[in-house]
C-alpha cells in the first residue's frame, strides 16, 4: 500500500488568497471609516462582507473537490479523510487521460493532469475526476503515474481481448470492431476497414484517424474522452502503413494532411465586410453629392474609405492558411499558394520571440522560415503568427524539419567536409570554428576542439557554449539564425560520438 495522494483543488491558489485579501482589507477600511464616524464605512463593511462570502464558496468549492487516493496492489482507495472506499482495476469502466501546460509570460510554469476514471460502482458508474498541477523541472514526476499505466494496461488488455472474441469496444462517436473501425457522427455511422486506415496520430490535442487516399482525418477525437488512449494503441498495432512515399513524390502530392492553422472566424469577417462597408460608405457618399450637387460628402466619403483600406491592411496580413503535410508544408494567403516539400528544404529557420507592451506580456511571435536553393536561387515559404502561448505541433515541426537537415549536414560531415552551421559556427574535422560577432561585422575565427567544449545552453533568444578553463560562455550566436536547430541536433550526435570514442553514424540524406 502506498502513501496517500492528495488530489484537487489547493488552497493556495490565488483567486482564494485575493479574496481574503481583499476582504480584510475592506474590514480594515470600514474599521478605519467606522472610527472617524464616517458615512461610507457602512457600504464598505457591505463590500467586505460580499468578498468573505465569495472566499467561503471558495472554500467550499476547493475543499469538496479535495480527497485521497492510495495505489492498492489491484486497485486504488478513495477517501476524503472520514471515510474510504476501495475499488478494484476490474471494476474501471473506462478512463482518459489529459495534460495541459500552463504558462506564465509565455513560458510553460507548470503542468494540469487530469485523469478520469469510471467505475462500477454499488450505486452504478461512479466518476472520479483526479486532477493536479506540477510544477515543470528536473527530478518532478506524478505519484499518480503507477496507478495511470497500470489502468490504461489493464484496459486495453480487457479491450484486445474484446476484439479477439469478437465483441465491440467503445468510446466516444466510434465503436471498434476486430475488422473495422465505425464511425458515428451526427448524420450518419460509416464504418472504415483496418485495410484501409492508413494512419492514427495525436495532433491538436486530438486523435486523429486517416483513411487511404484521403488528405483529411476521418475522425478526429479529443484526448480528454473516454478511452481515446487505448483507442490510439489498438489502431497503432492494426494499421499496416503502405510505402506511399514513391506514389506520393510522382504524383506531387504531399501526403495526408497532419494540422493546419486557419485564419480565426473573426479574421474572416474583417477581411470580407471592412472592404463592402469601405466601398458601402463611398457609394453613399456619392449618391448624397448628386442628389444635393455638394461634392463635400464625396471627399468625406473617400476620406473614410482610406480610413477603412488602412484598417483592412491588418488583418489582411494575417489572413494566412497554413497546412503541415506528411511529406512538407502548404502556405496560401488570399490567390497566391505556396508549397516545398521537407526534401527540398536547404535552410531551416525558427524564432519565437516575446512581445511585451509597457512591461505587460502581449504574446509570442513565431516565424518559420523554409528555404529551398534551385538555380541559383532561393524559394522562401514563411509563416509568422502571435500566439499567447507556445504551439507544441509548431514545435515537433521545427524537430522534424531539423533532423531531416541535420541529417544531411551529418553525412557530409562524416565525409571529413567542412559543414556550415550559422554565420558564426562552422562544424570541422579538428573542431568548431567561430566567429564572434562585432561592431564591424565578424570577427577572425578560432576554432573549438570538441574536446574542450564541458557544455552549452539555449535561452532568451542565445546559444551559449563553456571551453574547458573558462568560466565565462566562448560562444554566443542568436537562435534566430537559418540551421541554427538542425545545427544544434548535429552538435549532439558529434558531443556524443567523441564522449563514447565511436565513429559517428551519418544518417542517410
Amino acid at each position: 500500500m502506498s502513501t496517500p495522494i492528495q488530489i484537487g483543488r489547493r488552497y493556495n491558489e490565488w483567486r482564494f488568497l485575493a479574496m481574503i485579501g481583499l476582504a480584510a482589507g475592506l474590514f480594515a477600511c470600514g474599521t478605519a471609516l467606522l472610527i472617524v464616524n464616517h458615512r461610507s464605512a457602512l457600504p464598505v463593511f457591505i463590500s467586505a462582507g460580499v468578498a468573505a462570502l465569495v472566499a467561503g464558496m471558495l472554500a467550499v468549492t476547493i475543499r469538496r473537490s479535495r480527497f485521497q487516493v492510495t495505489i492498492a496492489s489491484a486497485g486504488f482507495l478513495v477517501g476524503n479523510g472520514q471515510s474510504e472506499r476501495e475499488f478494484h482495476d476490474d471494476q474501471v469502466i473506462c478512463a482518459s487521460l489529459s495534460t495541459r501546460p500552463n504558462y506564465m509570460n509565455g513560458i510553460v510554469q507548470s503542468t494540469t493532469r487530469t485523469f478520469d476514471v469510471w467505475v462500477e460502482g454499488e450505486a452504478g458508474a461512479e466518476e472520479f475526476k483526479m486532477i493536479n498541477r506540477f510544477k515543470v523541472g528536473i527530478g518532478v514526476s506524478d505519484p499518480l503515474s503507477p496507478l495511470i499505466d497500470r489502468v490504461l494496461n489493464h484496459l486495453y488488455e480487457r479491450a484486445n481481448a474484446s476484439l479477439e472474441t469478437g465483441q465491440a469496444f467503445e468510446g466516444e462517436g466510434w465503436t471498434l470492431h476486430s475488422t473495422e473501425l465505425v464511425v458515428n457522427t451526427k448524420h450518419n455511422t460509416r464504418g472504415v476497414q483496418f485495410e484501409a486506415l492508413a494512419a492514427a496520430d495525436v495532433y491538436d490535442n486530438h486523435l486523429c484517424v486517416w483513411q487511404h487516399g484521403v488528405d483529411e482525418p476521418v475522425l478526429r477525437i479529443p484526448l480528454s474522452s473516454a478511452n481515446t488512449q487505448i483507442l490510439q494503441q489498438l489502431l497503432q498495432e492494426r494499421i499496416t502503413p503502405k510505402p506511399a512515399d514513391d506514389e506520393n513524390l510522382a504524383s506531387n502530392q504531399f501526403g495526408r494532411i497532419l494540422f493546419e492553422r486557419k485564419p480565426s472566424k473573426l479574421m474572416t469577417a474583417l477581411v470580407w465586410m471592412l472592404p463592402i462597408l469601405g466601398l458601402g460608405s463611398l457609394f453613399a457618399a456619392a449618391i448624397m453629392a448628386l442628389a444635393h450637387n455638394d461634392f463635400t460628402a464625396l471627399a468625406v466619403g473617400f476620406l473614410v474609405f482610406a480610413v477603412v483600406l488602412l484598417i483592412w491592411a491588418l488583418p489582411l496580413s494575417q489572413y494566412v492558411e497554413f497546412r503541415v503535410h506528411e511529406q512538407g508544408v502548404r502556405r496560401k494567403w488570399l490567390f497566391r499558394r505556396q508549397q516545398l516539400r521537407y526534401s527540398e528544404v536547404d535552410s531551416f529557420t525558427y524564432s519565437a520571440v516575446r512581445q511585451y507592451y509597457k512591461g505587460m506580456y502581449t504574446g509570442t511571435k513565431f516565424t518559420l522560415t523554409f528555404a529551398a536553393l534551385a538555380g541559383g536561387q532561393w524559394n522562401k515559404l514563411t509563416y509568422t503568427k502571435t500566439l499567447r502561448n507556445a504551439d507544441n505541433d509548431l514545435d515537433s515541426l521545427r524537430d522534424k524539419v531539423s533532423q531531416i537537415i541535420a541529417d544531411r549536414m551529418a553525412a557530409q560531415f562524416a565525409l571529413g567536409r567542412a559543414v556550415v552551421w550559422t554565420e558564426g559556427l562552422r562544424f570541422l574535422p579538428e573542431g568548431l570554428e567561430y566567429r564572434a560577432a562585432g561592431f564591424f561585422g565578424r570577427k577572425a575565427p578560432i576554432v573549438i576542439p570538441y574536446s574542450q567544449i564541458m557544455g552549452y545552453d539555449a535561452n532568451q533568444g542565445f546559444f551559449w557554449m563553456w571551453v574547458d578553463g573558462k568560466k565565462k560562455p566562448a560562444v554566443k550566436e542568436s537562435m534566430a539564425l537559418p540551421n541554427f536547430f538542425p545545427g544544434s541536433l548535429l552538435l549532439a550526435r558529434v558531443l556524443a560520438a567523441r564522449a563514447s570514442t565511436t565513429p559517428m553514424l551519418a544518417a542517410a540524406p
